[in-house]
């Protein structure tokens, strides 16, 4: 353990070395707004209302700002919400974020959205102590595993993409910047773990070859996204979007293959220890039996995951407010995107079995 907090460590400060200078500049835009916190003192009017005609749901509130130049003051705000989305009235005592903006030379206030961070935090320190409290030590590293994941990201795989690096280059390299040091932390420094990870990265480079064969053949360009079409409109627009859809399903597969090059490497070290005079084929025979059953598993799991992201996609196509003929919404590049991912990352999944159960098997033998 004490191995895998010096790797942690090392790392962090390897990879604040590297990126303090790649952030990308933001451009300094006065927009004449703040936001602040506030809070709902008293509600002063709540019910459905009507604006020109319109049924609607009406809010008047008496909010005190929490913070800032004008901590204390007292504000009214009026909220006008659609009455079919009434979850989303206020109540007294709730937290907010307000919106303060300048208007033809007055100032104005509104509610932006309810404060979250507080709660955030206390999910985030329940969920700490639970897995703490379930998979004891092991599961520090794979908190630890997670802090690594979002700072490889944040750091480094963000801002050299904003910088104008080539997405897929900057996701392989930061995929396996969180595999080399994730892996190590979570399950310990060990030849078990050394074996898995070159699984993985084999798996990957495959993963990376299947999914760029797959969007070239299918024509797919990386707009099937409306934040796409918005990055390219903005400051981003010589993006390589075919690159970050790559880069994209390269890291959305990462967690799936190491889960399963993990198992599979522990698995055949497991039954060599019981047995070190196995021959070589019954016991990639073994392994095969058991890593078939996984593969079944987390391909319905990484499927699952995608469709679960996509979900107003999918109520969207069986609406069909344009009336399109199914062909036509089927060939849409937003819903083929979808369909690549699944399978590009399910195929990359299918090949890690046996390569990772073939080189855990060797090695096992061999030591």
């Amino acid at each position: 353990m004490r191995k895998a907090f010096l790797l942690f460590f090392s790392f962090v400060v390897f990879l604040f070395i590297l990126n303090t200078s790649s952030f990308a500049q933001a451009p300094n835009i006065n927009l004449k707004e703040a936001f602040v916190k506030g809070r709902v003192i008293e509600i002063l009017k709540q019910g459905p209302d009507s604006i020109n005609s319109i049924n609607v749901y009406s809010e008047q509130l008496k909010i005190k700002i929490l913070e800032g130049a004008e901590k204390n003051k007292i504000v009214e705000i009026n909220r006008i919400l659609d009455p079919k989305l009434l979850f989303q009235r206020s109540s007294r005592g709730e937290e907010v974020v307000v919106k303060k903006q300048e208007l033809q030379g007055k100032t104005q206030y509104f509610v932006y959205e309810p404060y979250r961070l507080n709660s955030l935090l206390l999910i985030f320190a329940f969920f700490l102590v639970f897995i703490i409290f379930v998979v004891g030590k092991r599961g520090i590293g794979a908190v630890g595993g997670l802090a690594i994941s979002v700072l490889v990201i944040t750091f480094y795989i963000v801002p050299q993409i904003i910088q104008g690096q080539n997405p897929l280059t900057v996701c392989i390299l930061g995929s396996l910047i969180i595999l080399l040091t994730t892996t190590y932390i979570a399950h310990g420094i060990s030849l078990k773990t050394t074996t898995a990870i070159v699984g993985t990265a084999i798996s990957l480079l495959f993963a990376v070859l299947i999914s760029n064969y797959f969007v070239s053949w299918l024509h797919i360009f990386g707009l099937g996204s409306e934040d796409i079409y918005t990055l390219q409109m903005g400051n981003l627009s010589g993006i390589d979007t075919r690159g970050l859809l790559l880069g994209s399903i390269l890291i959305g597969t990462l967690g799936a293959l190491n889960d399963i090059t993990t198992t599979q490497a522990i698995t055949m070290f497991t039954l060599v220890k019981e047995n070190p005079k196995q021959k070589m084929l019954d016991l990639f025979e073994k392994g095969m039996d058991i890593g078939k059953e996984h593969i079944a598993s987390l391909i319905n799991t990484l499927v699952l995951a995608y469709a679960g992201s996509s979900l107003a996609v999918f109520i969207f196509l069986e609406l069909n407010p344009a009336h399109l003929p199914w062909w036509v919404i089927l060939n849409n590049e937003s819903t083929i995107e979808e369909v690549v991912k699944s399978l590009a990352g399910s195929t990359a999944l299918i090949l890690a079995v046996p390569i990772t159960t073939f080189i855990a098997a060797w090695v096992a033998l061999k030591r």
